[in-house]
């Protein structure tokens, strides 16, 4: 079998996650040497298909068995991301010298951390706070469990003055909350979420959001649940959707899992504008534009890190650095004048940045962490 006929197969075996341990340790030092390139990026733009006859006959030859793991690539720069190759970049790519680096230098991943303020502006740690009840306002316990999820229970029945809470997590956190109402929210890192702490003899459920955060709505059509962000109000009865609406990032996104939503404008010329979404469709709300269009969603991107991993899809650089910058708690330094990689792959975010940082340098690029500061070249 011919060089370029061996190369296609084995690309193609890679995108259907079938390469042995053997053929995955050749492929990786194949993509190091730049043979593969052309195969890569020819599958990519979906024109490197294997005939089923070739595919059969390697098949026969090799004896395969089936891995789990994702294609990556980058326009300009390969770029390899695997969960299945973490142990072969650290033990047979990276340097000892780098190695050496990173551990004196490295950031742990984030964890559950989180800040509970309370209608008096007490500040309660939730990260240090001990399970059980941690608060009582308003006729409603608050009570942290044992799975240090934030549960709110009402325990006094009647009117009560109207008392607001904030949950915020910093940079290298996340939280879990369950609402008065039963509703279920999951915080990203640099996060907040004001809402009432009971919606006894409300008209409506509003919240009001900073940041990323998955939203499980507890069903209620006489009480619809409404969240604010800065640019937007997006109106539900009970779903499942995610808004991102970090002040960093070009766009408030809003992507729908389930149910039905009404996204509309806050401020801008078209404000006023309302439009709703179905399942599988996300709205955008550009910062500069205040322009609104809906689009088909990437479900997989959008709800990796509530699923505990990055998941990088054709993302920038400064894309990718913005999401670690959030859960590593680190500052982003750019000393290189441009970068058009783009990176394709998951990465768990249970890894020290070290891990995910040997990673992206296969790419071209390199770092140096210094205290809490990331710095990027080229």
């Amino acid at each position: 079998m011919e060089d370029n006929e061996f190369y296609k197969i084995l690309v193609n075996r890679y995108i259907n996650k079938q390469l042995t341990d053997d053929e995955l340790e050749l492929f990786v030092q194949l993509t190091k040497e730049g043979k593969l390139d052309d195969h890569l990026l020819a599958a990519m733009s979906k024109k490197g298909d294997i005939s089923e006859s070739d595919q059969e006959d390697y098949d026969r030859q090799t004896k395969t068995k089936r891995l789990w793991y994702k294609l990556t690539a980058a326009a300009v720069v390969l770029v390899v991301l695997s969960v299945g190759l973490y142990s072969y970049f650290n033990h047979n790519i990276i340097d000892g010298n780098k190695q050496s680096v990173y551990a004196k230098h490295d950031a742990e991943p984030g964890g559950d951390k989180a800040t509970l303020t309370l209608a008096d502006g007490t500040e309660i740690s939730l990260t240090d706070a001990d399970n059980g009840q941690i608060a009582k306002q308003a006729g409603v316990a608050i009570t942290k469990n044992t799975s240090g999820q934030l549960v709110y229970t009402v325990v006094e029945s009647g009117k009560k003055e109207i008392a607001y809470n904030t949950i915020t997590t910093p940079r290298g956190g996340q939280y879990q909350v369950n609402l008065p109402d039963g509703t279920q929210v999951w915080l990203n890192a640099a996060s907040s979420i004001k809402f009432p702490t009971s919606f006894a003899n409300a008209s409506n459920r509003k919240v009001e959001l900073k940041g990323e955060a998955y939203f499980e709505v507890f069903k209620n059509k006489k009480l619809p649940f409404i969240v604010v962000t800065d640019k937007q109000e997006v109106e539900v009865f009970g779903t499942h959707f995610n808004i991102n609406s970090y002040d960093d990032e070009t766009s408030v996104k809003t992507t729908l899992l389930e149910g039905s939503v009404k996204v509309s404008l806050l401020s801008g010329g078209n404000k006023g504008t309302s439009r709703f979404l179905k399942p599988g469709e996300q709205a955008s709300v550009e910062y500069q534009t205040r322009n609104l269009k809906i689009g088909k969603a990437n479900i997989d991107q959008v709800m990796a890190w509530q699923k505990g991993y990055f998941h990088f899809e054709g993302d920038d650089l400064q894309s990718v650095l913005r999401q670690l910058s959030r859960w590593y708690d680190v500052d982003v330094v750019y000393q290189l004048s441009h970068n058009d990689d783009e990176f394709m792959g998951d990465i768990p975010r249970s890894v020290k940045l070290s891990e995910v940082l040997k990673i992206l340098e296969f790419g071209g690029v390199h770092f140096k962490i210094e205290g809490k500061k990331l710095i990027v070249t080229k």
